[in-house]
């Protein structure tokens, strides 16, 4: 609340510099802070109209509630620029960090809420397209664990039954997973954008793996039915013997 008091009571431009610095202090000198840093920000900018540097490397600052922000630009110099993505960097690892292991919570609904909120937090302070694609990258190394981990593997004795029943496991999973996160996004981002990143996310890799699954169903089919062959060829060459040694010898 100080932090806010001082910002509210601001009579100089410097005191965007004075503010950013007192952030960057606290987040490098007390641990644990990031939450209230977070909650600071959102606060500042929803209900004081305060903006922060909105340019930096090329990138334009993201606000999360257009609408009810005034967008004022910050004619600020680069050391206070430099300091505010300092700032975003240090709370971005935070996020990540915490996006990661919800994807360890079991209860579906609570993940789903936090991921949801995590995501907002860094749009406010990202782009949206640089979110999508850190969140997408974060998504794609759990679909590869559960592909890894959870499809059978395979080899040529393999059984055929045992593949695709680890087949329709694992897609459940995969389902599930494509389920909360469309319900994660959803509200997040435009219909467009959450079809555009559940395709980006999750259709090149399952079609890569079905792919597979298929030839590997097929090679497996085969196999299976040449040894029905086989075995037929040998059951139909032991009745011949069988029943050519019952017939009696003619002799001239």
């Amino acid at each position: 609340m100080w932090m806010k008091r001082m910002w509210m009571k601001r009579k100089k431009p410097g005191i965007h510099s004075i503010i950013l610095c007192l952030t960057q202090d606290l987040l490098k000198n007390e641990q644990n802070q990031e939450e209230m840093i977070l909650d600071l920000l959102w606060d500042l900018s929803c209900h004081s109209s305060v903006s922060f540097p909105s340019t930096l490397s090329g990138t334009s600052f993201h606000f999360l509630s257009r609408t009810s922000l005034h967008s004022v630009e910050d004619n600020s110099s680069m050391d206070v620029k430099s300091i505010w993505d300092d700032i975003r960097l240090h709370l971005r690892r935070f996020l990540v960090s915490r996006l990661q292991s919800h994807n360890e919570i079991n209860n579906s609904q609570q993940k789903i809420l936090l991921k949801k909120q995590c995501l907002q937090q860094l749009l406010f302070l990202y782009p949206e397209s640089e979110v999508i694609i850190k969140y997408q990258n974060i998504q794609s190394k759990l679909l590869a664990n559960l592909l890894q981990n959870c499809f059978p593997s395979y080899s040529r004795d393999s059984n055929l039954d045992v593949i695709v029943h680890g087949y329709q496991s694992t897609m459940l999973k995969l389902y599930l997973i494509i389920k909360e996160d469309f319900n994660t996004v959803c509200e997040i981002l435009a219909p467009s954008s959450t079809v555009k990143f559940i395709k980006e996310t999750y259709l090149d890799t399952v079609t890569e793996e079905m792919a597979k699954f298929l030839e590997n169903f097929c090679e497996l089919q085969f196999r299976e039915n040449a040894v029905r062959v086989v075995k037929t060829s040998k059951s139909s060459s032991k009745h011949r013997g069988a029943v050519h040694a019952l017939v009696p010898c003619s002799f001239s």
